[in-house]
């Protein structure tokens, strides 16, 4: 019962984490409520596991991990915004494209609970054009 109070709190807290990581972050006001939303489901599927159901402590396990997963994204997502900010209206369409078509590829996932593996695939997908947009944003602000 005592680890399944901690796996309970651990997953509790790296929710109030997240949340305050998103609060302070300069992404998106849309990308930032749809997080936010992310983080309350989070957390009352938190609340709903209770020492009485089979395996409570992998499932909340299950939940750390998968918050985990929501906090990677969260990074890239801020990643991708400020590139994008930094690309600027005038920059390459090219890279601009890509970098929001990733963006919604991470936000479906997101709003659709899949914060596992396949957020994990889309936020990776996501990182890629990241890196390679930031060349195009550093040749802009360049010029």
């Amino acid at each position: 019962e005592e680890r399944f109070y901690k796996a309970k709190h651990d997953a509790q807290h790296a929710c109030e984490e997240l949340r305050a990581k998103i609060q302070r972050s300069s992404i998106h006001e849309a990308v930032r409520k749809e997080l936010l939303s992310a983080v309350a489901s989070a957390e009352s599927r938190i609340n709903e596991v209770s020492p009485t159901r089979s395996h409570p402590g992998a499932q909340l396990r299950d939940l750390t991990k998968e918050i985990s997963h929501l906090q990677v994204a969260e990074t890239w997502l801020a990643a991708a915004d400020r590139v994008l900010g930094r690309l600027g209206s005038n920059g390459p369409r090219s890279p601009r494209a890509r970098l929001e078509q990733e963006v919604d590829t991470v936000m479906w996932h997101v709003r659709a609970g899949e914060w596992d593996g396949r957020l994990t695939a889309a936020v990776t997908g996501l990182q890629l054009v990241v890196q390679d947009a930031e060349a195009h944003a550093a040749n802009v602000t360049h010029r």
